[in-house]
């Protein structure tokens, strides 16, 4: 007997059965694809460093960019996608574990990158999409 997995249901079980508002949706999905993204490319990029081993030079910025600080953004990364999904599924607790994800990306940064300084684009990128998330507080259950 031959089971057929059909994307309409995996969708269905992710995502849940009812859709949140337009606004919510549009967040919700640019954040899942965002984190898709950038947890891709941080496990490619620590697969890469443990291969090659680091190949900066000692007085570059990412010195100390290492397999490490990429294993931990894209858990990270990977945690903030599960706040995505719950959030389009209109869970109060995913809101709160977005927030948290995200401001643990932002001390991470801060924590593994000692030649980083304040990084304002990201502090400010965080903040607003959290302000985003927080503005669809009353629909989430």
């Amino acid at each position: 007997m031959k089971t057929e997995i059909k994307p309409h249901l995996i969708k269905r079980f992710v995502l849940g059965k009812n859709k949140p508002s337009p606004f919510l949706r549009f967040i919700c999905w640019f954040s899942m694809i965002w984190d898709v993204l950038l947890a891709l490319y941080m496990l490619a990029t620590a697969v890469i460093i443990l291969k090659r081993g680091p190949q900066f030079p000692a007085n570059s910025i990412l010195q100390d960019f290492t397999a490490k600080f990429c294993f931990s953004y894209a858990i990270l990364h990977g945690v903030s996608l599960l706040a995505a999904i719950l959030l389009y599924r209109q869970k109060k607790i995913g809101f709160w574990l977005y927030l948290l994800s995200n401001v643990a990306l932002v001390v991470s940064t801060f924590i593994f990158l000692k030649t980083l300084k304040a990084d304002y684009i990201q502090i400010t990128f965080t903040l607003f999409m959290i302000g985003l998330f927080g503005t669809q507080w009353k629909k989430l259950s």
